[in-house]
Parts: structure tokens; sequence; C-alpha cells
């Protein structure tokens, strides 16, 4: 028999609000935090809307401020969200109680969903570059004088995992996974395999990501995948994705170890699988095969069949091929409009290795309430989409179980089962 998975505490930080409430409650009310960017001079570019994180302050977001002369602004952003879910859950005021929590922490894992090091981070040494024009040992005399002392340490991709860990004394199974957009929903998976087999009685899960930056749009931008105009789901008119940054964070354990300290139970993580379309860096299956199969194997590893399924969080990241290809998918594996399909990247942009995470937490909210969002930029679905019901209005899950679908470069898919369901 293998331990069940469940939900303790969660937490996270968006471009739409401050922490999961907020986040939800904008979501509701059909607000999208997408605006024209402001850490960085938009004039003149012709992509220029971001889903920045709004009054952005590290010394109020992380305790220790020494800290933040070793991280950079997303590594800020993941240990915040870290934060919430860790307090969310009252796993610290539990473990207050043991005189000798040692084994405690040596069975509480980390696992994280990374964005590894930032485009703008090798921007560091352009100046020094410039300045060496083509001399090497120059160029590495110039380096040492204008590149920051700590800036091997605060470019280092595991810097959540391993602050995350020391911050709260966790010393379990840990992992730093980076796979682009399914680094968060893998992130998730890994934590659940370690839960069920045993190795472990606790973890925190975080995905992060502060993908709006300059640096990186232009080779976003060449390949095809940036709107202009902003994030249209399924919309006939959608012409591609906006970047965004956030932070999202759950708090996991074994049913029988989350009963035995009478925690809240939020829900459950029923299964998850991990694939790949193995064709490419940048193809994606116009048959929506990877996606397809990602979902039947999470629902075989959750024991769940596909009319148990009460909705679907897509990834619905406003490409074309990316949403057609994905709605063709939901519609072989669940039949044609059989079940409520949303997403939330027209109000978050598109969070990259946080996405799993994060929309993992909204759809935990959706499942809660009865309620499925809709997606106020979706005006007239498009006919390489039709069949699948997502609507610009809000819905109602069939049931308490939901899937969470991400996808990424190089043809990679995930999907998560959850359950409000005891």
């Amino acid at each position: 028999m293998q331990d069940r998975v469940v939900i303790t505490g969660y937490g996270c930080l968006t471009a739409s609000g401050a922490d999961a409430a907020m986040t939800w409650e904008a979501i509701l009310a059909r607000e999208s935090g997408i605006r024209q960017a402001e850490t960085w001079d938009s004039s003149g570019w012709p992509y220029h809307l971001a889903g920045e994180i709004k009054d952005y302050n590290p010394r109020e977001l992380v305790a220790d401020r020494k800290l933040l002369k070793f991280i950079t602004r997303q590594d800020v952003i993941g240990l915040n969200a870290v934060t919430q879910a860790v307090a969310h859950s009252k796993i610290i005021e539990h473990r207050d109680g043991f005189a000798d929590p040692s084994s405690f922490n040596d069975r509480t894992g980390v696992f994280v969903g990374s964005p590894a090091t930032k485009y703008r981070s090798q921007h560091d040494y352009l100046s020094s570059l410039s300045k060496a024009a083509g001399d090497p040992r120059e160029f590495g005399i110039r380096a040492m004088e204008d590149v920051h002392p700590m800036w091997l340490l605060r470019a280092l991709p595991n810097n959540v995992l391993a602050y995350a860990g020391i911050q709260y004394g966790f010393k379990g199974a840990n992992a730093n996974v980076t796979a682009h957009g399914i680094s968060g929903s893998q992130a998730i998976a890994e934590a659940c395999r370690y839960l069920r087999d045993g190795a472990i009685d606790r973890a925190i899960v975080v995905g992060y990501d502060s993908a709006s930056e300059l640096e990186a749009l232009p080779y976003y931008a060449s390949v095809g995948l940036l709107s202009s105009r902003g994030l249209k789901p399924f919309d006939r008119s959608r012409d591609g994705t906006v970047l965004g940054e956030g932070a999202g964070a759950l708090f996991l354990e074994t049913r029988d170890e989350a009963e035995r300290r009478s925690a809240t139970i939020y829900g459950e993580v029923l299964g998850s699988s991990v694939v790949s379309e193995a064709e490419g860096v940048l193809s994606v299956r116009e048959d929506g095969a990877g996606v397809s199969q990602a979902i039947r194997s999470a629902l075989e590893d959750s024991e769940k069949s596909s009319d148990e399924i009460g909705m679907i969080s897509a990834h619905a990241n406003g490409t074309r091929v990316s949403d057609a290809s994905e709605a063709r998918a939901f519609i072989d594996v669940f039949g044609a409009s059989s079940i409520p399909v949303t997403g939330f990247k027209w109000s978050l942009g598109h969070t990259i290795a946080a996405s799993g995470v994060i929309e993992s937490i909204l759809t935990l909210r959706c499942l809660a309430d009865g309620r499925v969002p809709g997606i106020p930029t979706l005006e007239e679905l498009s006919p390489d989409c039709e069949g699948i019901r997502a609507s610009a209005v809000e819905q109602k899950p069939k049931s308490s179980v939901g899937i969470v679908v991400s996808r990424a470069f190089a043809g990679l898919n995930s999907c998560i089962v959850l359950s409000t369901n005891g």
C-alpha cells in the first residue's frame, strides 16, 4: 500500500495578487495583472506587455536582509511563496512540540521547480566584454572589477532549494527540477513519489520564475511565441503568449501524518505524469498526442477514469499550435464538450517554471468553491479549438476532481490530478 499524499498548506505570489487569496479573488473578478512592463523600458518595442509582481519590495518579501545579498529577484519571489505555504500549513508550530525535532527534519523534503539562471545574469559581463575589445586577458581583468563579487552565488539555480532547507532546517530528500514550463509540475510529481514510497513524511514544493525579463524577449519573439496585444487562450484571434513572473508553493504530507497532527487538509494529489513527445526542441505535435498521453498516464496513476474528472486547468498559453493541439487532446481523452475547461495565464502571464504549482493552487480553489472561472479574453472560440467547453463565463465543475496540464519546450507535457473530496 502506498501512502496517500495530501495538501496541508499553500501560498503564491503573482502579478494578480500578493497571496493565493488575492490572486483567486482577482481571477473571479476577471482582473488581469498583465500590463505594460515597468521593470524595463518598453518604448519602441512591440512586445511591451508583462505579468510583473506589483510593488516588488524584497525586504518585505524575505525577512533575512543579509540573504538579499546572495539571491536574485526570482529567488526572493520563490522564497516568499515557501514562507506563505509553511505558515499556512502550521507545520512549524507542530514541530515545536517535539523535544527532539531531528528525526522530523530528516524526514521533511524540499522539491523545487526552478527556472535556472536568467539571461539578465549573462548581461553582467557585457560591459567587460566591450571594454576588452576581444582580448581575453583584458576581459578577465575587467570582469574582476565590473562584475559583482557574489555573481556566482546569486546565479546558482538551486538557491531556493538551499535556502528553504536552511531557513526551516528541513534535511530530507530534495530535488531541483529545471524543465522549462513543466518544472513546477515535475517537482510535485517527484515529491509525491518520495511521499508515496515512505521515504519522507512531508515536503515543501515550490515553483518560481521571473520570465518577463527584457533580455529573454528577443529569443521568445524570434520563434514567434509572443503577443503584442494580450493573451487570448483558445480564441480565434490569439497570436501568442505574454511572459510573467510569480511563485507557488504547496506543503504536502502523507495522509497518516496529516491526520496524526489534526492538520487542515485542503486537497489531495491523486496522481501525476511527465511525458515527452521526443520530436524536437520547438516542435509541438498538432494532434495533441503528447498531452493525451500525459493525461492518460496521470489518470492511470490516480486510478481515476476520464468520466470522473470534473474540470480541466489547461496550459492555455495563447499560442496557436499549443492551444489547438491541447484542445484536440481534451477531445481525444474526454470527448467533445464534456468537461469545463479554463486557464489562468490570461490573468497571470506565462510564469513558465512556476505555472504548474500556481495553477494547481488555483485549481484547488476551483474545486473547493465549486467555481470554474471563465476566460474573459476569450471572445470567439477558434475553429481549431471547437469541441472543448472553454468559455468567457464561469462554469461549475462536474466533480471534486480536476486536472492541471502544463507544457514545455522540447515537447514536454505533464498532468497533475487533484481532488478536494477527503
